[in-house]
């Protein structure tokens, strides 16, 4: 089946300007070893988003990859590849949006060794991450021009006042699974940009210092960003193609803070959960770990009805995305 990207109309930035945002494109973006905690985690406290180096080793991008070829062989449908092209993300590329519910081999990515220690201090302390989706993406070659508009993923409204603003609500960690160059669609970042309503106010108010960054690395390389910063998958040459991998996490646990007309006992909830679809597979909900049971909490009303019937392959069925 030929994919193709929809165009969109450049309704976030200018679209006399640039096809997509503004069109101030810097050149690379600043990148960290993974051991490095602290500097990373100040990095990401400033600017919203920090890059990672190496986080995947060849054996694991061969697996991963490996996973990708099988799967949209095996079972098409679950990728978009079928007859019919699913409902969901349909303009802008494939997605396999749960595969965790069928394939415990890609348990062990869920808290992966290498990025671990600088999700666990951007939100918080390890005791306070906790897991909210798992999904493959890939840009088919020759897809052409998507054209996507920047945005951001769910954000808090408390995020605009409160203080401190750390930690973030909710994570995410895009994993390179082929090399993005030059020429490559690649993720892209506007800095300091999440406390800004829209992205036109983050252009006006940063005047000069308003710059929308490209990020690109070869396979292995992870990004994490805030879901309140501005971004969006940067057209490439509209032919190369680019696999990922999207993990999200959530803040669990109470924290006090401030709040300008709030009393001294305005406390800071747990995140609310990112979606409302999203499921976890029993071995994961249930696990007989306690760590790994308080990691895989954040259920949603989906998650629950889904326990309440014994984990149904028919409940299961009956949800948006319970079968891709």
């Amino acid at each position: 089946m030929t994919i193709e990207l929809t165009p969109q109309e450049n309704l976030s930035g200018d679209e006399s300007i640039a096809p997509q945002g503004f069109g101030q494109v810097t050149a690379a973006a600043t990148t960290f070893d993974p051991t490095d905690v602290d500097a990373a985690y100040s990095f990401f406290a400033e600017n919203g988003y920090v890059v990672l180096a190496n986080c995947l080793d060849a054996v694991e991008v061969a697996h991963l990859n490996e996973f990708f070829d099988r799967t949209q062989s095996e079972n098409p449908d679950v990728w978009g590849l079928g007859e019919k092209r699913k409902p969901h993300h349909r303009n802008q590329g494939l997605i396999f949006s749960q595969p965790l519910l069928d394939y415990p081999e890609l348990d062990p990515y869920t808290q992966h060794p290498s990025s671990n220690a600088v999700v666990s201090k951007i939100l918080g302390g390890k005791d306070a991450v906790r897991f909210s989706e798992f999904n493959f993406r890939e840009t088919p070659e020759n897809a052409g021009h998507g054209k996507m508009n920047f945005h951001h993923d769910r954000a808090a409204e408390d995020r605009l006042e409160r203080e401190p603003y750390m930690p973030c609500d909710w994570l995410c960690a895009i994993h390179y699974l082929t090399d993005v160059e030059p020429d490559a669609p690649c993720f892209c970042v506007v800095p300091r940009s999440r406390k800004y309503v829209t992205l036109k106010d983050a252009f006006e108010a940063q005047g000069k210092d308003y710059c929308e960054v490209p990020i690109r690395g070869p396979k292995g390389t992870c990004v994490l960003y805030d879901t309140a910063t501005y971004h969006t998958r940067l057209d490439g040459d509209g032919s190369l193609r680019r696999r990922t991998w999207h993990q999200y996490y959530a803040r669990g646990g109470w924290i006090k803070s401030t709040l300008p007309g709030k009393t001294n006992r305005y406390a800071r909830a747990p995140s609310p959960v990112l979606t409302d679809w999203n499921l976890f597979p029993e071995r994961l909900a249930m696990h007989l770990d306690p760590a790994t049971r308080l990691f895989f909490s954040h259920w949603n009303t989906a998650q629950c009805e889904w326990v309440a019937s014994g984990f149904s392959d028919d409940i299961r069925k009956s949800m948006p995305r319970g079968e891709q």
